[in-house]
């Protein structure tokens, strides 16, 4: 009698570049191979799966959201009250060396395995191109008579090298901000985009199934100066105020993926895969992958006006997430089963699982500090800072219209 033992699922429990880039790697084989590839990492089970997704998108998740919370400010003076002015920029960061490979034993993975190349060291989405990335196995046993011990170890094939690095050296923000001067010398900034259906996009340059979901973004700061309540240094021709903001944007991407055809396949010698049974519901039309930066920020920023110029500094900390989820029904390989008439003809067992990815990567308490100038002249302001966020390094830089 021959039987296979594969590890159970677990019931375990996220810029468009940025997102592009994911989807760069779901579709840089051809399409069926690549639904195939993008699934089959959940053959290890979810657990896995998550933890493994996790490593390889950790530089994309707090680069991008790392991002979003820049560019509030380029002075530390207030607006007066009710002047109003409009600014648009862009932040980029650049991807340290050390989120270029993770090292799968850290993970502590209970079915995936990692399979030449160099299994300790595997390229992240920002890696090299031509990083060499391992390919991936389930590992699990049959129970076998004919050999003493009576157990097989056996490897499942799951994946190939999907976790190729991307080159992804860098990732940057756009955006486009409002900013109001309040009473005490405070000024409220609004960043907000309306909903954009990505369907409406790309004129048939890019394939219509890859631009199917919608775009929401929303941010929102305060800055307020400090100097005015000190009553012995508030003479000094100096500028110093608080600040706080929060910035989000969200992706929902429509998805339909679905099993290939079938073809047979041998799992070991004289073992052969025959047949597919899919357990579970087969309702793969609510399909979404859902992807969501979010950024919060706090510190204290100085300015020194000097004619046309204004020099600032500023320190402080940043909060940021990444959440990425997979929800709907999807169709992965689970387990193989003897056939009742012939124990060595296996039938490939499929399960339909609900929501399988749901991660989140976190950068908590991250130091932040930047050096910028500021250069207005009549309505016009334009202005460029280098700042420093935790192991990365960061440029932004804008233009200003006021009012």
């Amino acid at each position: 009698m021959i039987s296979y033992n594969m590890h159970h699922f677990k019931t375990c429990r996220g810029s468009l570049i940025g997102l592009l880039g994911l989807l760069g790697v779901l579709m840089q084989a051809p399409q069926a191979k690549a639904q195939d590839d993008a699934l089959a990492i959940l053959a290890g089970g979810k657990e896995d799966a998550n933890k493994l997704l996790s490593a390889y998108l950790s530089p994309m998740g707090q680069g991008f959201s790392m991002a979003l919370g820049q560019n509030w400010f380029n002075t530390a003076n207030s607006l007066k009250t009710l002047r109003l002015n409009v600014q648009a920029g862009v932040t980029v960061l650049q991807m340290p060396d050390q989120h270029k490979f993770f090292d799968p034993a850290t993970l502590q993975l209970t079915t995936l395995k990692a399979v030449g190349g160099n299994p300790n060291a595997v390229p992240t989405i920002a890696g090299d191109r031509s990083a060499i990335s391992p390919q991936w196995v389930v590992t699990g046993t049959i129970q076998d008579s004919s050999i003493p011990g009576g157990v097989r170890s056996i490897e499942y094939p799951a994946l190939g090298n999907i976790f190729q690095g991307l080159g992804l050296s860098m990732t940057f923000a756009p955006y486009i901000q409002a900013n109001i001067g309040l009473v005490k010398n405070t000024e409220l900034s609004i960043r907000y985009a309306p909903t954009l259906d990505l369907s409406t996009l790309g004129n048939g340059i890019i394939p219509e199934n890859i631009l199917s979901g919608k775009i929401n973004f929303w941010g929102v700061g305060l800055k307020h100066e400090l100097l005015q309540w000190i009553p012995v240094v508030k003479i000094l021709p100096l500028s110093l105020s608080l600040y706080a903001s929060h910035s989000r944007m969200s992706y929902e991407l429509d998805a339909s993926i679905e099993p290939s055809a079938f073809a047979a396949y041998n799992v070991a010698p004289g073992i052969q895969v025959t047949n597919r049974a899919i357990s579970g519901s087969q309702d793969f039309s609510k399909q979404q992958l859902f992807m969501e930066g979010r950024a919060t920020g706090l510190g204290i920023v100085l300015s020194k006006k000097i004619l046309a110029f204004t020099p600032y500094a500023s320190i402080g900390f940043q909060n940021s997430s990444f959440l990425l989820a997979a929800k709907g029904n999807y169709a992965v390989r689970s387990g193989l089963t003897p056939s009742p008439n012939n124990p060595a003809n296996l039938t490939e067992e499929w399960t339909s699982l609900s929501n399988p990815l749901d991660i989140q990567i976190d950068s908590e308490q991250q130091l932040r500090m930047g050096l910028g100038l500021r250069f207005k002249l009549v309505l016009i302001a334009l202005h460029a800072e280098a700042f420093t966020l935790g192991d990365f390094k960061g440029y932004s830089a804008g233009l200003s219209l006021g009012f």
